[in-house]
């Protein structure tokens, strides 16, 4: 999942309103947070976005409720029991408290998992949103997303939309490669609450050559997923 989270859900709806919906792309990594925010909700050009320059550092912490050798499988547990999914205890993780970065008018985190050779991420960002959100805007969002943070351009044009579907628990599935990038990845994101204002992404990218072993940790971790 390296953060510069900045634009507002009110972009989203605007991108929804004129029909935005196509593939994008993002860097495999967030960008370091601006210190300025918006003082209103203007509808933001092209020009206004600012794109990735640099990643974080990731944290050589493993991941918690760990205590075992690198070999063993742990479970994260989201600090708001939103979700929980099994990984390695040898993948780096960093947490991140966001605030309104992501968007303006919403609070956010984000708590990003790293394979030992960086050749694969797994990232769970989740945003509270002021107003209730539907199924439209939460895909929007989800391209909005990945165009600026996955994508190596942080614009239109890079991540490249090969699958859209609906999953049996009601999330959402894109799959995705970039096209600059030499790396795929695949992003689910849903809607929880009565109130339908939590948004839940979890994004698992990685370079097209890695090894198998990576990729079955990235499908079990999928697969384990499930709400605690």
């Amino acid at each position: 999942m390296k953060s510069q989270y900045r634009m507002l859900f009110a972009f989203v709806v605007f991108l929804v309103a004129i029909g935005c919906v196509c593939s994008t792309t993002g860097t495999p990594t967030p960008a370091p947070v601006p210190t300025d925010k918006p003082t209103s909700i203007p509808v933001p050009t092209k020009e206004s976005i600012s794109l990735p320059t640099a990643a974080p550092q990731p944290i050589d912490t493993p991941v918690p409720n760990s205590g075992g050798t690198s070999s063993d499988i742990l479970t994260f547990t989201d600090q708001n029991d939103l979700l929980a999914f099994d990984l390695p205890g040898d993948w780096t993780y960093e947490h991140t408290e966001l605030g309104d970065q992501v968007y303006s008018d919403a609070d956010a985190y984000s708590d990003l998992f790293t394979s030992p050779d960086g050749a694969a991420s797994i990232e769970s960002l989740v945003i509270f949103a002021a107003t209730s959100l539907d199924n439209s805007t939460s895909a929007a969002a989800a391209l909005d997303l990945l165009h600026r943070f996955y994508s190596t351009t942080g614009k239109v044009g890079d991540i490249r939309i090969s699958s859209d579907q609906i999953m049996q628990d009601g999330s959402e599935r894109f799959e995705w490669t970039s096209k600059g990038g030499d790396y795929s990845g695949r992003t689910y994101f849903e809607l929880r609450g009565n109130n339908r204002k939590t948004y839940l992404m979890f994004t698992a990218w990685w370079v097209n050559d890695v090894d198998q072993s990576t990729l079955d940790v990235i499908e079990n971790a999928i697969n384990s997923y499930y709400v605690p």
